[in-house]
């Protein structure tokens, strides 16, 4: 891969960007997974979610970001009596272009009805299928409102698994102190559960069974009661599922190499993706960040490096989120790393290095040229993590790759 920076803009060291425009490195992905086995389409997967009624209203772009799909297959759960009393919730969901299958329970608490989410969702498949031309659905997939699905990357992660098995698949949290509060058997909400076809009839069949679970303080962590001790299934668990429980600034993370993401939760109740002063509307961040997702698709947080050791600098460029400059030489170890810019807590599975302190960082802001020639050519502006009215806030990047 190819990047160029503007010959008009220069570091406020006075070395100029240009020095790292050419021939970037590509740094393999921390998860790296065996051949494909079974290609899906987007139909085969349905996805289901409860909420409320004033609740949706704030978690309204969470769900823009991945329903706006052609052939997209959802459900939305709502407590009976709360959808009653706003009826036009509906026509909402409408105006806002969320073409989701609209459902109500007569379960009031949240938790139970998110462990009732599988049975409705087989209902819903089982009772279309018999009037509707949809391939049969082969993945069941349920998350809180406010988690983003990365579609694609889902169903490229679903290639390397094959829907006929009993599967319950899904990851912890990334952060220890979760783990030690509530333990690691089981797949965390925030970042999306999945149950095969097979699993998605046996749990329906053993229903009546589950409702011991109903006294547990969390909906993901019945299900996996069930699933575990009632059903005999243990989690398969995937990296490219994040329920990101940490606090702060999640740059080192998504800088860490997480091409293949799936998943992302907690978006703005606890960080940020784009950690600017000036971007802190939910719904202008998740349109930045799903203009870069659909602008890279699956190349989207792929990471490249040009080093400079003359000036002793390093350029690493994540794509479509940011573009760092360190005045040091990276080595590849060091990649391996999560650069912990965040507070507090560790990761689980993955080992942190210290915070840089000589570091500058760009984070993407928009798109202004594509051209789906070959070689593709990306043109696009990346500004400072501070809304700083300077010489060297804001990068005007080309790729060609």
């Amino acid at each position: 891969m190819e990047s160029m920076f503007d010959d008009e803009v220069t570091h406020r060291n006075n070395k100029h960007l240009v020095t790292f425009s050419g021939e970037y490195e590509e740094i393999p992905p921390m998860l790296t997974m065996n051949n494909s086995i079974q290609k899906y389409d987007l139909e085969e997967i349905l996805f289901a979610v409860t909420t409320n009624t004033k609740r949706i209203q704030t978690t309204i772009h969470y769900l823009k970001f991945w329903t706006n799909l052609s052939n997209i297959n959802c459900l939305i759960v709502f407590d009976e009596m709360d959808f009653v009393n706003h009826t036009n919730i509906t026509e909402y969901l409408i105006y806002e272009g969320i073409p989701c299958a609209v459902q109500t329970s007569s379960v009031l608490r949240y938790e139970e009805r998110y462990l009732e989410l599988f049975y409705l969702a087989w209902n819903k498949e089982t009772t279309v299928k018999k009037y509707s031309e949809r391939k049969r659905v082969q993945w069941f997939a349920i998350a809180d409102d406010d988690t983003i699905w990365f579609v694609y990357n889902l169903l490229r992660t679903l290639e390397h698994y094959n829907s006929s098995n009993t599967i319950y698949l899904g990851n912890i949290s990334t952060k220890k102190f979760q783990i030690t509060q509530h333990g690691d058997y089981f797949a965390y909400g925030g970042g999306g559960i999945l149950f095969s076809r097979p699993l998605a009839l046996l749990f329906v069949q053993h229903r009546q069974e589950c409702k011991r679970f109903l006294k547990l303080y969390n909906g993901d962590e019945m299900i996996g009661k069930c699933v575990i001790e009632e059903l005999k299934i243990n989690l398969t668990k995937n990296k490219n599922f994040h329920q990101m429980d940490h606090i702060g600034d999640m740059t080192g993370l998504m800088e860490s190499g997480l091409d293949g993401l799936v998943s992302l939760h907690h978006l703005f109740k606890l960080w940020q993706p784009f950690p600017d002063t000036n971007i802190n509307k939910s719904n202008e961040t998740i349109h930045r960040l799903n203009i870069a997702y659909t602008t890279f698709n699956k190349n989207f947080l792929k990471r490249y490096l040009r080093l400079n050791y003359n000036t002793n600098q390093s350029m690493l460029l994540t794509l479509g989120y940011s573009v760092s400059l360190f005045n040091r030489i990276l080595s590849h170890t060091e990649l391996s790393l999560i650069e912990k810019t965040w507070c507090c807590d560790e990761v689980v599975d993955r080992i942190t290095r210290p915070e840089e302190t000589n570091k500058t960082t760009w984070y993407f802001q928009r798109l202004i040229n594509k051209q789906s020639t070959n070689p593709i050519k990306y043109e696009m502006i990346y500004k400072k993590k501070f809304n700083i009215n300077d010489q060297y806030s804001s990068l005007k990047v080309t790729i060609i790759n």
